[in-house]
């Protein structure tokens, strides 16, 4: 008895959390993801593109060229944007395995060869693939972040559609026009339709309201036509009354002057 309330007297277990293999799921992708976040944070704190040793020469001179083909060398690539001025150098960026990563950056010798380049090089096609070229932002725009921290370029300059694409788009355009005023077309008819319905109820109810007071009129007049005959019979009854009245008095008359003729 004594072991039984012992036991009865300790404290339960505790409750060891549980959770479903969905929600292990989440927690685990949740973690990794703030892990990151605060790796990243860490490493944005700490770049600065002005220290990168590999980042050399002018800045406002360099061209930024993206989605280059694994294919490319340092020399082809030069030999394409040759075209646009004088370069002075030309560097491809490499993993740590050596292979390309697909951007490389390319210094002119002049501001004005960059400026062409940067105008008419974006979307050449260089063995295969058409590049994207931009001017070096890390060393000029403050703030700017590359895409691996969380910044980067973006969508870049959209290029002007083809006149097969221009033509289907301005054949949608003119769709959406044509169905925008077809329904406009039909709110206009159908609030024209229930005003008109509005107009049509009013007038019934106006006719209505004068049938109303068309009758009523009618009423009084029948009323006041049987008051005045009424009056007229009342006063005929009273003429009728009168002239009764009038008829025993001349005969009491009469039987008063018999009586004092006799009496003579």
């Amino acid at each position: 008895m004594g072991c039984t309330m012992c036991r009865n007297e300790d404290p339960p277990p505790p409750k060891e959390p549980w959770e479903s293999p969905l929600e292990r799921k989440a927690r685990r992708h949740r973690e990794k993801v703030e892990a990151h976040k605060a790796a990243q944070k860490k490493v944005i704190e700490a770049y600065d593109p002005h220290k990168d040793p590999n980042a050399s020469g002018d800045p406002f001179k360099t061209l930024f060229v993206g989605r280059i083909s694994y294919d490319t060398t340092e020399k082809k690539l030069k030999r394409e944007f040759e075209v646009f001025g004088s370069i002075k150098k030309v560097r491809m960026v490499y993993d740590q395995k050596g292979k390309p990563r697909g951007y490389a950056f390319i210094e002119f010798d002049h501001e004005r060869d960059l400026k062409n380049a940067y105008k008419q090089g974006d979307g050449k096609k260089i063995d295969g693939r058409r590049v994207m070229v931009d001017v070096e932002r890390g060393r000029t725009v403050e703030g700017w972040l590359p895409r691996r921290l969380g910044g980067g370029r973006g969508p870049g300059r959209q290029g002007k559609p083809a006149k097969k694409k221009q033509r289907r788009l301005a054949e949608t355009t003119e769709k959406l026009k044509e169905k925008e005023k077809e329904e406009k077309k039909e709110k206009k008819e159908k609030d024209k339709g229930e005003k008109d319905k509005g107009k049509e109820k009013e007038k019934a109810k106006e006719k209505d309201d004068d049938r109303k007071d068309r009758r009523d009129r009618e009423k009084e007049k029948e009323r006041s036509k049987e008051k005045e005959k009424d009056k007229e019979k009342d006063r005929k009854d009273r003429d009728k009354e009168k002239e009764k009245d009038k008829d025993k008095e001349r005969k009491r008359e009469r039987s008063r002057s018999r009586d004092r003729d006799r009496r003579k």
